[in-house]
């Protein structure tokens, strides 16, 4: 596929893991240092480096991350939630787990782009030994950054020890909704007072990202341990309660796929549909939400994963599936029709996309997991005839 790639071009980043456009900027939120966002220029085709914006973390020894909590205000501004190099155990990600999870050839990809000497103790400890909670990581931080001034202002605080592992952002409403690493908390913010309210443990986790509906309800999922389904949980601002509902997704939760279960992504269209795409064998639902029913329409990859959703122009959702090598897919709205457009890049024998928009024509899909993270640029009005 004709498919065009450009490197981020820092040394403490590893990858992109969140995206959010305003007008031709394309920002991309990075697992990284203490420069955890970048900025992609459309008009000029170049990627700058954002100044830090948790300047906090230099002196912690390993990597940030801006995880799926990257959205934007009406005044131009961003807000991003805090993230964390942690693993699903809610621990600090060590050597061990960089040998475990990533070949060799990921940190000679990272030395290709002009880091010679770089190494995995870069970005993680070596083990826990002299690692201390209290000090490294008393807790996240949300922050909003104002591009136009280049500044940076902390807006709200998580609770103790917790860190952003998603933060929804209603625009219109200036609302955002999350939960965090570790524990899996749900929290609810007010950008406009930026008043941060926890609602505590939700259950053990069940989806990496939820959605806001063109109501400004919050959905996402919960994981009943009673029978091993996957739940929908609800949030309603003006309630300001949060609710276990027993509307059953998937009677069983699925496996995990690099380190994720349940709910992966979910896309409102322009006309008020959502649809939503699981871990486990990529499934693609229908959410009709005024009645709180899915609606399964297809399997799109064995490898599972459905990470990112977008809407073109004409009415299709691009969708990328099928981990570790992501294939990009077509669902026509109006007939249904999926077409599997396969991979979009064979250079590399792992390619997995964490984060995508599109604007004008083309889909700008961010790259994670390859430990030299990468825009993917695809015009679409090439796959038009396929």
């Amino acid at each position: 596929m004709n498919c065009r790639e450009i490197f981020v071009n820092d040394r403490l980043s590893i990858a992109i893991t969140s995206l959010q456009r305003l007008g031709n900027k394309i920002y991309l939120g990075l697992t990284g240092g203490a420069q955890a966002l970048a900025v992609y220029d459309v008009e000029h085709e170049t990627i700058e480096m954002c100044p830090p914006v948790f300047p906090w973390v230099n002196e912690r020894g390993y990597c940030t991350k801006i995880h799926n909590a990257l959205g934007a205000l009406p005044d131009g501004s961003l807000v991003m939630g805090e993230g964390n190099h942690f693993t699903w155990d809610g621990i600090p990600v060590t050597t061990n787990y960089f040998d475990t999870e990533l070949p060799e050839y990921m940190l000679e990809r990272k030395k290709r782009q002009g880091f010679p000497d770089v190494k995995y103790s870069d970005f993680c400890l070596a083990n826990l030994e002299n690692w201390d909670r209290m000090t490294s990581d008393p807790g996240g931080k949300i922050v909003r950054y104002s591009p136009e001034a280049d500044t940076t202002e902390i807006i709200a605080e998580l609770p103790q020890f917790a860190y952003t592992q998603s933060m929804l952002v209603d625009t219109n409403r200036q609302r955002g909704f999350g939960h965090t690493i570790p524990d899996n908390h749900f929290f609810y913010i007010d950008f406009t007072t930026g008043k941060l309210t926890d609602f505590g443990h939700i259950s053990d986790y069940a989806q990496h990202n939820m959605v806001v509906t063109p109501d400004g309800t919050c959905y996402g999922g919960w994981l009943d341990r009673a029978d091993g389904s996957l739940k929908l949980l609800k949030f309603d601002p003006e309630e300001m309660r949060l609710r276990y509902l027993n509307n059953i997704i998937l009677p069983d939760v699925g496996c995990k796929v690099a380190g994720n279960q349940g709910i992966d992504e979910w896309i409102v269209t322009r006309d008020g549909r959502i649809f939503m795409g699981t871990v486990a064998n990529a499934l693609l639902f229908e959410f009709h939400w005024t009645e709180e029913k899915f609606e399964l329409i297809a399997t799109l990859g064995e490898g599972g994963r459905v990470t990112n959703m977008d809407e073109d122009d004409d009415g299709n959702i691009w969708i990328g599936a099928n981990y570790p090598h992501m294939h990009l897919i077509r669902f026509q709205l109006d007939s249904r029709e999926i077409t599997d457009m396969g991979r979009l890049n064979d250079n590399h024998s792992r390619c997995y996309f964490h984060a995508s928009c599109y604007h004008k024509g083309k889909l700008y899909l961010g790259e994670t997991d390859g430990f030299s993270p990468s825009l993917h640029i695809v015009d679409l009005n090439n796959l038009r005839g396929f």
